[in-house]
C-alpha cells in the first residue's frame, strides 16, 4: 500500500469527465439522486418542495446572465473517507448572494472546498460562480466573504468563512486536500481536513491555532482573558473555533 497525491491542475484536468453522482435534495435543500454509473445530469431527480425552490430561483434571475456566467461543473465522485464539500453534504443549500453588489435571496449554492469554488445550478447544468465578482455569501449558517488579493493583505485571495466581524475579525480557511491511496482493491480517494484559523489585529492576519497563539495575538489583555477562560469554563480543546470567537469578542469588549 502506497500513498501518492495529485496537485490541483491534475485534478482539475480530469475533472470535466467526471458525471455527477449524487445531489440530495429535502424539504428546501436541493437533493437529487442518481445512479453513480449512468448518472446523466438529466436523469436527477428533484423532490417536490425543491423542485419548486429552485423553479423560483430560476424564473428569478432568468435573464440576469451576470449570474450564472461561470465555467461549467461536474461532482466529484464518493470518496473513501472525508469530503470536497463544505459540512461534507454532497447537496445544494439556499444560499444569499452578494454579486456585483445586487444581492440574490434562495440561490443554490455548494461549495467545493478543495478547489475552492462557489458551485450552483441553473436549468439543468452546474457551474461556478465567477468569485472576482461575489463578496458574501451566507450558507448554512456561515457568514463567507471573497477576499481579492489587493485586500487580503497577508493572505491568499479565496473564500472565507467570518466567523466574527468585529475589530477583531476571525477567519478560517475552509481547505481539503486528496491523498490516493492504491491497495489491492483500488484506488482509495481520501480528502483530508487543512482548516486554517486567523485573527485580523491591526493591518494583519495571524495564524493561530492553540490556545497561546491566540493569548499571544491579545498579548495585552492576557490576564484577563485567561480570567474570562476560566470564569465562564471554556473548553478551548472541545469547540476550537467557538473558543477563540469568543476570545475575540471579550477582547473587543475590554479594548474599545
Amino acid at each position: 500500500m502506497f500513498i501518492f497525491s495529485f496537485p490541483i491542475w491534475a485534478i482539475n484536468s480530469v475533472r470535466m469527465f467526471v458525471k455527477p453522482f449524487c445531489l440530495v435534495m429535502i424539504a428546501g435543500l436541493f437533493v437529487c439522486t442518481a445512479n453513480a454509473q449512468n448518472a446523466a445530469y438529466d436523469s436527477l431527480r428533484y423532490s417536490e418542495a425543491a423542485g419548486q425552490v429552485i423553479s423560483h430561483y430560476n424564473t428569478a434571475i432568468d435573464g440576469q446572465s451576470e449570474l450564472y456566467n461561470g465555467i461549467q461543473y461536474h461532482l466529484y465522485p464518493p470518496a473513501y473517507k472525508g469530503s470536497a464539500y463544505f459540512q461534507g453534504k454532497t447537496m445544494f443549500m439556499p444560499a444569499i448572494v452578494r454579486y456585483n453588489g445586487t444581492w440574490y435571496k434562495d440561490v443554490p449554492v455548494l461549495y467545493d472546498m478543495y478547489t475552492d469554488e462557489m458551485i450552483s445550478d441553473l436549468k439543468d447544468s452546474l457551474y461556478t460562480l465567477r468569485a472576482d465578482r461575489i463578496s458574501d455569501i451566507y450558507l448554512s449558517g456561515h457568514h463567507f466573504i471573497y477576499l481579492k488579493a489587493a485586500e487580503s493583505k497577508n493572505l491568499p485571495a479565496g473564500y472565507y468563512d467570518q466567523l466574527y466581524g468585529g475589530a477583531s475579525i476571525v477567519l478560517v480557511k475552509r481547505a481539503r486536500t486528496v491523498l490516493n491511496r492504491v491497495t489491492q482493491q483500488g484506488v482509495e480517494v481520501i480528502y483530508e481536513n487543512q482548516d486554517a484559523i486567523y485573527i485580523k489585529k491591526g493591518d494583519k492576519y495571524i495564524a493561530v491555532n492553540s490556545k497561546g497563539s491566540v493569548l499571544d495575538v491579545f498579548k495585552d489583555k492576557t490576564k484577563q482573558l485567561k480570567q474570562y477562560l476560566g470564569d465562564n469554563k471554556i473548553a478551548y480543546k472541545k469547540d476550537r473555533e467557538a473558543s477563540i470567537v469568543k476570545l475575540a469578542g471579550y477582547y473587543d469588549q475590554i479594548t474599545n
